[in-house]
């Protein structure tokens, strides 16, 4: 069963150089955004930490000065506070000023960037042929455009700001620190590795660890899904305690894994904050030792006032943050470098159709089909067709007859180059669709396939899908001539009601009359047709054979045949049995000739007419 989990559950990769240079492409158009960022950042970062230097100096120049400095008076003392208050305040502008800049600017380039990543990949996609399709579920592929291009947008508009401003502002506070006083600044910088071995120890655990419970709860999910929906066969088998059981085993599982999880937490977070707290207390005994007298240990200290120990007591606490960020940073880097992996995996295939070098456009069709010894594999070794040969005249109507799995789809996907033979030629007006462009051979073919897709929308614009520009008239006219008009006319907003989710809201039949609109609107050269044999009542059958006979005048069409009405009325018939066509022509000479095609009809007409007497 397939989970989709969300961006964080992606896998993680080490760092590649590569690769990262490679998303950073995407960039950079937006350099001189991420130049204005940067910029931004550094004062930002700078003004921040202003904050405690100016508290230290208030308190020391003003509050409680050395007994060396000369006497002010306490008119200087407050206006000297007042002056150093309005510069705090200043520092705080400034910083608020500098982080909007810094985040507005960053944004606008990482969204750029994803913007520009996420419609490469949809083009791509669109490019890639149907074997790629054929290969992968749609969920995975979802994946790539959803949670990885989320990966990506986490690291690049939030991820690298926060780890370049950490830096930053790891910096600056050092330099301060070692400005004021470099002895107490190296005394407090003792909590700085093991806070480093704390955040890059359990920090990836801890992901983890919550990586399984999402895990977990996932299949416990999936578990009372399917309960939920099999309660009656559950009930008619008596298997409820066996459905509790297996249950059970999965909640356990969650269980255990929530504790872990828990557990983890439980030592992480408070131990950062004794280490923090420890540090706390190095500066506050090793530095008020220095107020209180010169040497310590036997080495001399120089004095050192009040003020700036206070301010050593705040940078010490702010050293904890950044750096368990860069932690953080560390494991969003490598979950980026996975979902990069895997988005340029897919930018990285190449289209297995492409145009030849010299591709012609083909010109308008007249509808002469012929398939020269033609060989096909979906996997490249087992033949799913073999040796076709075929010769279709403009204007007939082939139907395609033999079992499921026989060859006929496949001979339709070579038709229309989803795929290319193995060997042979397939050829339009003699043209052989290796040497036209894939875009003016499929602009002129009709396809109208067994399981009808409209696309979300109105009912007017899955009629005019194939030729947007159509006028209201025609497409009328179109919906008219296969008898849709009717009950379009009948809907609650006539042509303008949304169809829903997949056409959920029309019958079988009715959607299978709109994609005939859609088909005969866009007037192909070559009409394509599986038909369906989905039941639908004897009146839409009627309506749909009529549609059927406008559809097909005059034009070539190959029909994927299921309804006897359609085979017998086929100018020509083709039996397609194990990969081989074994037999073709008309509906009385295939009867009289006997073979497959014979048992084939017997077997149907006896379904269809039922016993006979």
């Amino acid at each position: 069963m397939h989970h989709m989990h969300g961006g964080h559950d992606s896998e993680r990769k080490p760092f590649n150089a590569r690769m990262f240079m490679r998303l950073m492409r995407y960039l950079s158009p937006y350099r001189w955004w991420l130049v204005g960022s940067l910029s931004a950042l550094v004062i930002a970062a700078a003004a921040a930490q202003a904050g405690p230097y100016l508290f230290g100096m208030a308190i020391d120049r003003f509050i409680n000065p050395a007994e060396s400095a000369q006497v002010l008076t306490m008119q200087e003392r407050l206006s000297g506070l007042g002056f150093y208050a309005i510069l705090f305040i200043a520092s705080l502008v400034i910083t608020w000023l500098a982080e909007y800049g810094e985040t507005y600017c960053m944004s606008w380039a990482a969204q750029n960037g994803i913007f520009d990543l996420r419609q490469g990949l949809f083009r791509h996609l669109q490019r890639l042929g149907l074997k790629w399709y054929d290969s992968r579920p749609a969920g995975v592929i979802m994946s790539r455009v959803t949670n990885d291009v989320q990966t990506l947008d986490e690291l690049l508009s939030a991820g690298l700001t926060t780890v370049l401003g950490d830096l930053v502002r790891l910096g600056v506070i050092v330099a301060v620190m070692l400005t004021m006083n470099a002895r107490l600044a190296l005394a407090s910088f003792i909590t700085v590795p093991p806070l480093m071995l704390m955040a890059f120890y359990f920090r990836p655990r801890i992901l983890q660890a919550h990586r399984e419970v999402r895990t977990r709860v996932a299949e416990i999910n999936a578990n009372l899904q399917e309960s939920i929906s099999g309660v009656r066969v559950t009930k008619s088998f008596a298997r409820e305690e066996e459905n509790f059981a297996a249950f059970d085993l999965r909640n356990r599982g969650n269980f255990d894994a929530t504790v872990a999880a828990e557990f983890l937490m439980s030592i992480f977070q408070p131990g950062v904050m004794f280490i923090g707290a420890l540090g706390t207390a190095v500066v506050l005994w090793f530095g008020g030792s220095m107020i209180l007298r010169e040497s310590i240990f036997g080495m001399q200290v120089g004095t050192l006032g009040p003020g700036t120990l206070a301010a050593f007591l705040v940078y010490v606490q702010r050293f904890n943050h950044p750096l368990q960020n860069l932690s953080n940073f560390y494991t969003q880097m490598q979950s980026a470098m996975a979902a990069s992996e895997k988005i340029f995996a897919v930018m990285d295939t190449e289209p297995e159709v492409q145009d030849a070098p010299g591709a012609i456009t083909l010109p308008a069709i007249r509808g002469a089909v012929e398939f020269r010894e033609v060989d096909f594999a979906y996997d490249g070794e087992h033949l799913v067709l073999e040796q076709a040969n075929l010769s279709v005249a403009s204007g007939q109507t082939v139907a395609l007859v033999g079992h499921t799995g026989a060859g006929k789809s496949t001979m339709i996907n070579l038709l229309c180059r989803f795929y290319d033979p193995v060997a042979g030629q397939v050829l339009v007006d003699g043209h052989d669709l290796r040497e036209v462009t894939t875009y003016s051979l499929r602009a002129q073919l009709g396809i109208v396939l067994q399981d009808t897709f409209l696309f979300s929308g109105s009912v007017r614009e899955n009629i005019a899908y194939g030729r947007p520009e159509a006028t209201e008239a025609e497409i009328v006219e179109a919906a008219e001539n296969v008898n849709a008009h009717a009950f379009i006319e009948r809907l609650p907003e006539g042509y303008d009601t949304p169809v829903g989710e997949r056409g959920g809201n029309l019958s079988v039949g009715e959607r299978q009359l709109i994609s005939f609109a859609r088909a005969l609107l866009r007037d192909p050269g070559i009409l394509i047709l599986d038909e369906a044999t989905s039941s639908v009542d004897a009146y839409t059958e009627i309506l749909i054979q009529r549609a059927l006979d406008v559809l097909l005048h005059d034009r070539t069409a190959f029909i994927i045949a299921h309804r006897l009405s359609t085979i017998r009325n086929a100018d020509l018939i083709v039996v397609v049995k194990d990969g081989r066509i074994v037999q073709r022509g008309t509906h009385d000479e295939l009867i009289a000739s006997g073979g497959h095609y014979a048992e084939l009809y017997g077997a149907q007409f006896d379904a269809e007419s039922g016993p006979r007497g």
